[in-house]
């Protein structure tokens, strides 16, 4: 009995400790390929590390994408990717964002302000084994418009 409730209590409180993410972008370019008044098409090159003993699979799914507050689009994935354990994955992959309305003159406003509140959220679809998961994002990130080379000039 003693050991019993030792195992219970051990597994009680394993079960709180915070652990690291079990995936990690180590690098990424993103480049538009495509861009009009309704969508654009981004191509993301990236390295990702799975820290985890399974192969993780990345389902087709679906983000809205928010700046300062206010919906910009939605981000859709629509393929699907897979991470092998243990290892830096090579991912190469497309994502489509739809524009809401009046994005001209949201794109406007939001490249001369100095910094803006890039926000995605949503639920991205998992595989774990043989497990579906659909793992809640709410990702958020001041970034400098005047940064970013969209190329709308050359379009």
């Amino acid at each position: 009995m003693k050991t019993l409730s030792f195992l219970f209590l051990l597994f009680l409180f394993s079960s709180c400790a915070s652990f690291e993410d079990p995936v990690e972008v180590v690098s990424y370019d993103m480049k538009m390929e495509n861009i009009n008044l309704d969508e654009a098409t981004l191509r993301f090159n990236m390295t990702v590390h799975n820290y985890t003993w399974t192969p993780i699979k990345i389902k087709p799914s679906t983000l809205e994408i928010f700046v300062d507050g206010e919906k910009l689009g939605d981000a859709y994935l629509d393929e699907k990717i897979r991470l092998q354990s243990k290892k830096d994955n090579e991912v190469n992959t497309l994502v489509h964002v739809n524009f809401s309305d009046g994005i001209l003159g949201k794109l406007i406003r939001y490249r001369f302000k100095e910094t803006v509140q890039l926000e995605l959220r949503g639920k991205v679809k998992t595989g774990l084994l043989f497990v579906p998961v659909k793992i809640p994002v709410n990702y958020s990130k001041v970034i400098s418009p005047k940064t970013l080379n969209l190329n709308l000039d050359n379009q």
